[in-house]
């Protein structure tokens, strides 16, 4: 069969590219790179490089087939019976076993578990349907059966695609993504000015993409027309109910009538360039970042992890933390891939995930400044794609996977204690630690804001401006290691004035700033109110 293939009373206007011949078998990595954050290895046993051939549910009267991904759908499964489920799924040679995160029990040891068998072990997100990660099984083997598996779609091929559709049709052909960037083009013996500027410029013009606008949601090819430059055709380029790109068509004076035809074909054919979109690939950067989030997420090892990065032998690594300074947003998730590649482009073995809007970079430490100079190269980089200046932190080498899980949520805050600096900055853990405690204790005190209250109240409900002007009086005395005369420097007020107030304000707060708890306390409160907005 061709893409233009003869119908009943039609005939054939062009011979054009067949779809890619079946290849392959799907693989577990392509399923857990399928969806973001759908799948996590939690015990990778002798490796997750197996065939998949399909999904069934977990029930101990029919053992599973061969290649099968076992579901255990029970909520809340005993020891006993994953160990039973993992000895009939070793005897079965099936690919996988699934269960729900968070459900483990205990009292199992999982990864020994998992190695006796050899049948890796993955979670499946809360809120992901067991029906949905069947679909998605049935969708990646069917893809293969196909030829989506086969031999991978190339750039080429795209072309020849279109090339061949611009015969056919004899006018210009333009294949974009869904958001109308060219892929790939073919044109006749003559072009319109909007089909130029379009391919000139790698992106529909805004004109274009306005009318396309509202033909998003349509299902069927149509016709749209675009002010001064004449009517063209559309054919959206769909891989289940998603539009993934599409198929514009400027048609010249020969163009025949059957052409919706013709194009909704060329659609249909493109659509296997965009079948791993949808379904997944086999992806070094999803699956290293799956691997990543199980293990910052605590269900998945780090053994796991540098296995996949080809470095088992390696001991020491290092986490990074990437958020937006100021009121910037941060790493999006859309961006996770462009940053994988990024990262690992940069050194081979790190791995990159998005958790929220903070994105995490693990990689080998390097000896020296080595691992401070590739978190900065990083930063830098990552800032294109997010659009926005960004902010990064390193941690100190680690070793264990608790390492790794304890600094992740460190470095979470120390990406919002770098966001309130005046720029944006690469920094170690290491020295921000005593800024990331006291924002951990404004955190607290957002849940108890009686831990605010105290000696300061006269100060900060004080509404005249003697309050602030005190307060700044304390802020800049603590920030000067209570050194009197730099923090009145500082302020830009003589000395004795500065002291002047330190005197009133032990008698309006009825405090001893010589007593250590009092004056500890005091700095605490304060600097606590800065970081919840000031006074």
């Amino acid at each position: 069969m061709t893409v233009v293939d003869n119908r009943p009373g039609e005939s054939t206007v062009a011979e054009v590219l067949p779809l890619p011949v079946a290849g392959g078998p799907v693989r577990l990595p392509q399923l857990v790179g399928a969806r973001r954050g759908w799948l996590m290895v939690v015990a990778p046993a002798a490796g997750i490089d197996q065939p998949l051939a399909g999904a069934t549910i977990w029930d101990p009267a029919w053992p599973p087939g061969r290649h099968q991904l076992v579901l255990v759908t029970t909520p809340r499964p005993t020891g006993a019976e994953i160990a039973e489920a993992l000895a009939a799924a070793g005897h079965a040679g099936a690919a996988a076993l699934v269960v729900r995160n968070g459900c483990l029990p205990p009292d199992l040891d999982v990864t020994a578990a998992a190695a006796r068998t050899g049948v890796p072990v993955l979670a499946v997100n809360e809120q992901v349907s067991w029906e949905e990660i069947g679909t998605l099984v049935r969708s990646l083997v069917s893809g293969a059966r196909f030829g989506a598996r086969g031999a991978t779609p190339t750039a080429s091929g795209l072309y020849e695609l279109a090339e061949s559709a611009a015969l056919a049709l004899s006018g210009a052909i333009v294949l974009t993504d869904a958001d109308l960037r060219v892929l790939a083009f073919a044109c006749r013996d003559t072009v319109d000015d909007l089909t130029s500027e379009t391919i000139l410029a790698r992106r529909a013009p805004l004109s274009l993409r306005a009318q396309l606008g509202s033909a998003r949601n349509r299902r069927n090819v149509a016709w749209i027309d675009v002010a001064g430059t004449g009517p063209r055709l559309v054919a959206p380029i769909r891989v289940g109910n998603v539009v993934v790109g599409y198929v514009l068509l400027a048609p010249g004076p020969d163009t025949p009538d059957s052409a919706p035809r013709v194009l909704g074909d060329v659609s249909a054919a493109a659509a296997a360039w965009f079948i791993d979109e949808q379904t997944g690939r086999d992806d070094e950067d999803a699956v290293r970042a799956e691997l990543l989030r199980g293990l910052l997420a605590g269900e998945g090892s780090l053994a796991a992890l540098t296995e996949r990065l080809r470095r088992p032998t390696t001991k020491r690594w290092c986490l990074m933390s990437l958020g937006g300074h100021a009121k910037a947003p941060g790493v999006i998730p859309d961006i996770e891939r462009l940053l994988a590649r990024c990262a690992r482009m940069l050194n081979p073995s790190a791995a990159t995930a998005v958790l929220g809007s903070v994105a995490y970079v693990l990689f080998p430490s390097a000896p020296g400044s080595g691992s401070a100079e590739f978190a900065e190269r990083v930063r830098q980089r990552a800032a294109v794609p997010a659009g926005s200046p960004l902010v990064a932190c390193i941690s100190r080498p680690l070793e264990t996977s608790q390492d790794v899980r304890a600094e992740c949520g460190l470095l979470r805050r120390a990406v919002d204690v770098l966001a309130a600096r005046p720029e944006p900055v690469t920094a170690e853990l290491a020295e921000l630690r005593p800024h990331v405690l006291i924002a951990e204790l404004a955190g607290l005190a957002t849940e108890h804001p009686e831990l605010l209250n105290g000696a300061l109240d006269v100060l900060r409900y004080d509404e005249s401006p003697r309050g602030a002007e005190y307060l700044d009086t304390l802020l800049s005395w603590f920030d000067a290691g209570c050194d009197a005369t730099r923090a009145a420097a500082a302020l830009r007020v003589h000395r004795n004035t500065f002291r002047y107030r330190l005197q009133r304000i032990e008698k309006l707060c009825a405090i001893d700033l010589d007593d250590a708890v009092h004056r500890f306390t005091l700095e605490l409160q304060v600097r606590l109110l800065v970081l919840h907005g000031g006074w």
